[in-house]
């Protein structure tokens, strides 16, 4: 079982959400949509700091928390709700109703897939989980508003879910190290807190 779970824990990795969510950017900046590509940068950019920000204080002071048991808020489920939920409503945006909730529950189960894949891989815990979505879910939040105050750019979907897929399909199985970067961060960043002992 596990194979299987890694397969799907591997599409949440940053290796392949960071590359999708700038191949997205380049399309909205090459089809001069500035506002609609400022918003994706705004949404998925903040998500990634925001997640980042998460697991250096709950790395540094999680265990000194009694009311949590969080100690790396997932990445791999906050990026990934965040880059494919955004993706699945700019895709959705100009197709009809019934297209447009196929791209949208497609998007869901593969959000959904990547989290439970969190758990089952034992990479971290529900709550840690639960946390990564809940900052997912703030960022594709974001990006409908954007959608919503400015009118969704008629993009190449073809190109973007050929270029994509090829991107993805590349990607899929790399690891960048990020994880053991962020601990060494939250090590150095509890050191110089006096109320994290």
């Amino acid at each position: 079982m596990s194979p299987i779970w890694d397969f799907i824990t591997d599409f949440g990795d940053s290796a392949v959400t960071v590359p999708l969510a700038l191949l997205v950017l380049a399309f909205l900046v090459a089809g001069g949509h500035s506002r609609v590509a400022l918003g994706w940068v705004w949404a998925i950019g903040g998500c990634a700091l925001i997640i980042g920000g998460l697991k250096l204080i709950f790395g540094a002071c999680g265990h000194d928390l009694a009311f949590v048991d969080i100690t790396s808020p997932s990445g791999h489920t906050a990026m990934s709700t965040a880059v494919y939920g955004s993706l699945a409503l700019l895709i959705g945006a100009r197709l009809p109703p019934g297209q447009r909730r196929t791209i949208l529950v497609a998007a869901a189960l593969a959000i959904i897939g990547i989290a439970v894949s969190r758990v089952a891989v034992h990479d971290h815990s529900r709550s840690e989980v639960a946390v990564g979505f809940v900052v997912g879910v703030a960022a594709v939040v974001a990006f409908r508003g954007v959608l919503q105050r400015h009118m969704a750019p008629a993009l190449p979907l073809g190109w973007i879910l050929l270029s994509g897929g090829i991107l993805v399909a590349v990607m899929h199985g790399t690891r960048w190290m990020i994880e053991p970067a962020v601990h060494r961060l939250a090590w150095d960043f509890r050191l110089d807190l006096p109320f994290c002992r």
